[in-house]
């Protein structure tokens, strides 16, 4: 996705709306994998504010990932909003190199900062439905489909004498 700026940056208070479609290959993190299942969907709104570009938008996509309790491949809706302040080189402070991003030509790829925002506003962990029982730790059983007759009575080996304390030994 690349955005020329030439004439924007002409005209202090100006603006202009970009829309892109994009599909991205699966990208792999840590053991998850992202899988666009539809392209990622962004539109954008540039504002000239005389010194720097306001950039806000919002994107969406749907992406197959795996559930982190029952394993279970589902389909996850992702739509974020984002704004960013982009400054060109030549009106940059060493302050401004943490806070906004600088951009040196009048026309520059947007592709990696919306990755990053697309990143950000993943979940820590994907879970097909707030209910989701998950699969049982002893038997590996899918609990949404089937309940398994498994004990979950893990008890600490230093902690055993008190399982028994209220029963009378």
């Amino acid at each position: 996705m690349r955005i020329n700026v030439a004439q924007l940056r002409r005209t202090e208070g100006g603006s202009e709306r970009y829309q892109f479609s994009e599909i991205f290959a699966p990208i792999e993190m840590g053991k998850d994998m992202l899988v666009f299942h539809t392209p990622l969907e962004v539109q954008i709104n540039l504002i000239n504010t005389g010194k720097s570009l306001l950039v806000s938008g919002q994107a969406n996509t749907r992406l197959a990932v795996n559930c982190s309790r029952c394993l279970r491949e589902f389909l996850y809706n992702l739509d974020f909003e984002f704004e960013d302040e982009w400054i060109p080189a030549e009106f940059s402070s060493p302050d401004q190199e943490e806070t906004a991003l600088i951009f040196e030509k009048d026309e520059f790829s947007i592709d990696e900062r919306i990755l990053e925002h697309l990143f950000l506003h993943l979940p820590m962990r994907f879970v097909c439905s707030p209910d989701c029982k998950g699969l049982c730790v002893k038997c590996g059983a899918d609990r949404n489909n089937t309940e398994c007759n498994c004990t979950n009575e893990d008890i600490d080996p230093r902690l055993e004498i008190l399982s028994k304390w209220n029963k009378g030994v």
